[in-house]
């Protein structure tokens, strides 16, 4: 006669000799990305974008450290520097650099600048979606002062303006 397992199983299930495998519970959905979401224009919060190509965007920090705070973001998602693809990153540095030069050549009179990224909780990273912020400086302030502040929406309307047209000047 064959040995008949199954049955023994389900009776030791069930009276609780024998645990039952069961599907782990379903994980949360992880929160959508907020600069996922800016950069597929999927946000109520209109972003003050200042400059767009097909790898990165770049937009005004809500909470700017200084006026003309604004972080260049990937628009492919990648939680930090060393997710992000080496072109990417390559565009990213450039794409700094040209909002850099673009912000001297308005009227915020920038004297310097912070090209700043954060990779990792450690490292202070808080938003998990790699991003460089290019924060203007100015004479006499110290380097790692200037707290982030909400900015008004008008003021940085007026600066990512600024910046845009200082973008597509020479």
């Amino acid at each position: 006669m064959p040995l008949r397992i199954l049955p023994l199983l389900s009776v030791l299930a069930f009276a609780g000799a024998w645990p039952i495998a069961t599907a782990p519970a379903a994980e949360p959905a992880p929160a959508p990305c907020i600069f996922c979401e800016i950069a597929a224009g999927r946000t109520n919060q209109p972003a003050r974008e200042v400059y767009r190509d097909d790898l990165v965007v770049a937009f005004m920090d809500r909470a700017p450290r200084n006026p003309g705070h604004v972080l260049v973001v990937p628009i492919r998602h990648a939680e930090n520097a060393l997710d992000t693809p080496p072109a990417t990153t390559a565009r990213l540095a450039v794409t700094a650099q040209k909002i850099a030069r673009a912000i001297r050549r308005t009227d915020l009179r920038a004297e310097g600048f912070n090209l700043q990224s954060n990779s990792g909780r450690a490292a202070g990273q808080t938003v998990f979606h790699f991003h460089v912020h290019v924060i203007p400086r100015f004479a006499g302030e110290t380097p790692a002062g200037a707290e982030k502040v909400a900015a008004a929406p008008a003021d940085l309307e007026a600066a990512a303006a600024k910046i845009r047209a200082a973008l597509v000047s020479p």
